[in-house]
């Protein structure tokens, strides 16, 4: 069982085969895998708890209708990971498979969402459904009579990001040092390889050390001397309390047109939408914009018009806001795997899909970390050729 704890003068000075930095899910995660491949690791968090930063402003939702083959790829393995979390861990993760609707209101969308499920299909996601405006009304009655096409899979949901990310941790033989911020890399006197970690409670040595630290990931590889290209974003989760109107079966809806979106939440909903913002530094606690909460009612009032009926009679005690931040490359997609320094390496910026890439992103990692694949199989390589991603980032 792991152990989560404020490690004191007895554990150091430590050693493990692979030091994680960040105990957020993907941290959590990367442990899971890692012990499970025989690696004794230790993962250090700055905070005193695991999952407190981005983990905990995430929609905590996942979906494999991505329009990148290597990314339906990623989430067809996390979903069948959720699927079979229970037996894999012991954890309940809440899990909800009430699917993830896209819908549009452009003039071409049947022509656009056709296109996209034939993408999604030829990549082997053959359980996406293709919808009608009226199909779409039909199953999901409360659509707005515009919508003219809509993409549905039944198996796409969400979690509880917290039962997560302690599921992944309790699971696996880590040791997990809390309150534990890393300040330096050891390296080895002859040479530039970096060899472990300094902590102000004391060295930890590894033959390897991962950067799992979100929108920390740029400023502790720049210590390591490596330049990331990454760039954080905010990004605000909206929750409403209790209303008859929500129809508590309903799916998570997206409107393709513009991104605003929306899921069931107990008797309550949660929103989200991804609208332009100016980068900005990491942030221990990210600041929340009370305007944020008209505008994305409103966003997804366009294509469900019942929130028409609920946003006049809202008070502002009805609603909660957070804000946490997506880190992002160039192409949208994660680093995973090594840096130019012998014995750093990197499983980090999934510029919002953290959650619901996690167990993908941590095997791939692990295996790559164990020469199981080759260069040509990981998509994510660190060294990689950037373009300028087109998915949609939710």
């Amino acid at each position: 069982m792991s152990q989560i704890f404020i490690p004191d003068a007895t554990n150091f000075p430590a050693t493990a085969d692979l030091v994680i930095i960040g105990g957020g899910v993907i941290g959590a995660a990367t442990a899971f895998y890692a012990t499970r491949a025989g690696m004794r690791a230790i993962v250090v968090e700055k905070r005193a708890a695991l999952g407190e930063l981005t983990t905990s402003a995430s929609l905590a939702a996942f979906r494999a209708q991505f329009a990148e083959p290597e990314n339906i790829a990623m989430m067809q393995e996390s979903i069948a990971v959720f699927e079979n979390f229970a037996a894999l861990t012991g954890a309940d993760i809440g899990l909800h498979q009430q699917g993830y609707l896209f819908v549009t209101t452009a003039e071409d969308g049947y022509a656009k969402c056709k296109a996209r499920v034939e993408l999604q299909r030829a990549n082997g996601l053959d359980d996406v459904e293709l919808l009608t405006g009226d199909d779409a009304r039909a199953r999901f009655p409360y659509l707005a009579p515009e919508i003219t096409a809509a993409t549905f899979r039944q198996r796409d949901g969400w979690l509880s990001s917290h039962e997560l990310t302690y599921g992944y941790a309790r699971a696996s033989a880590a040791q997990f040092f809390v309150d534990t911020p890393v300040i330096g890399f050891c390296r080895d006197g002859r040479e530039a390889k970096i060899v472990g970690v300094v902590t102000p409670r004391g060295e930890i040595r590894a033959a390897r050390v991962v950067i799992c630290a979100g929108p920390y990931a740029a400023p502790l590889a720049q210590m390591a001397g490596v330049e990331l290209e990454l760039q954080n974003t905010r990004r605000h989760q909206l929750t409403l309390g209790k209303h008859s109107l929500i129809p508590r079966d309903a799916p998570m809806v997206v409107d393709l047109d513009t991104g605003a979106h929306w899921r069931p939440e107990g008797q309550g909903a949660v929103f989200g939408w991804s609208q332009p913002e100016p980068p900005s530094e990491p942030l221990e606690y990210v600041p929340t914009d009370w305007e944020f909460p008209a505008r994305v009612l409103d966003g997804v009032a366009r294509i469900t018009p019942f929130w028409n009926d609920v946003i006049p009679h809202l008070k502002r005690a009805d609603l909660g806001l957070v804000a946490g931040q997506y880190t992002e490359t160039p192409d949208l997609n994660p680093l995973i795997g090594a840096t130019q320094i012998e014995g750093l390496w990197l499983n980090c910026a999934y510029g919002g899909h953290g959650v619901m890439m996690s167990a993908a992103g941590a095997r791939l990692f692990v295996d790559w970390l164990g020469g199981k694949i080759s260069v040509a199989e990981n998509s994510f390589r660190v060294d990689r050729d950037f373009r300028v991603g087109e998915k949609m980032v939710l």
